[in-house]
């Protein structure tokens, strides 16, 4: 189940919450397969009997679907709301102007607070759940730190679907490692002055009513790289 799961999903072939649902059956089935293995391999090691090789072949295979989804999604995202839309701007979070609703199989909406819950409890929920994820302000011209957050979302493996040099902006999408997730994201530049610049963000999931901690992530990991990229590019 998790194998079909995942490769379905990410082949195409399985709808979204099909593909979730066998998926967390099968990590379900697993864990307890996997712990009922591993109690009945205690008992045997107490009792000093042989070990039994399929049982524990058993109970190591049960425990590779856990294991990877525990590290995949980690605790964070656990813990992680249900909502599928983060910013660094919650007020005026920064829109998707050249990805289309319509243009590939998606069932969230583009617009921000657009799905069961307005803009601004999305945003208490956010500020709640990710205190951290801000816009982030740096000394540095506009077009030059443009430049850079162009470069560091192609270092990530991101797809750049559209970008405007004149308005200092892009949009990309990305897909998660292990399960095959599709997340759209648009960075915005805004020049505060000649020398200064502001940096904003947004990473919406697709599909699901959770993004299980991923596009928080996503965010902190494209903020922590662009601010090394800038501080190498000022050294040098």
């Amino acid at each position: 189940m998790l194998i079909i799961s995942t490769l379905g999903h990410r082949g195409g072939l399985l709808p979204f919450k099909v593909a979730v649902t066998l998926l967390v059956i099968g990590l379900l089935v697993c864990t307890v397969v996997a712990v009922v293995e591993l109690f009945l391999l205690s008992v045997v090691a107490v009792k000093k009997k042989t070990l039994r090789l399929d049982y524990l072949l058993l109970a190591v295979a049960c425990s590779l679907g856990p294991c990877l989804a525990l590290y995949a999604i980690g605790l964070e995202g656990f813990r992680a709301p249900r909502i599928h839309d983060i910013t660094s701007d919650r007020l005026n979070p920064p829109e998707f102007l050249f990805t289309q609703q319509d243009e590939l199989l998606r069932e969230n909406s583009l617009i921000y607070g657009a799905d069961g819950i307005s803009a601004e409890q999305l945003g208490a929920i956010q500020l709640e759940a990710y205190p951290d994820i801000q816009t982030m302000i740096v000394p540095i011209a506009a077009r030059r730190v443009y430049q850079k957050a162009l470069f560091v979302g192609e270092v990530l493996g991101w797809n750049i679907s559209a970008h405007d040099v004149v308005m200092l902006h892009f949009e990309a999408y990305a897909t998660t490692a292990l399960f095959g997730f599709v997340d759209d994201i648009v960075v915005r530049i805004t020049p505060l002055d000649s020398q200064s610049s502001a940096i904003d963000i947004r990473s919406a999931s697709r599909e699901g009513t959770s993004d299980i901690g991923f596009n928080a992530k996503r965010i902190r990991l494209f903020f922590n790289r662009l601010e090394e990229e800038l501080i190498d590019s000022n050294a040098g």
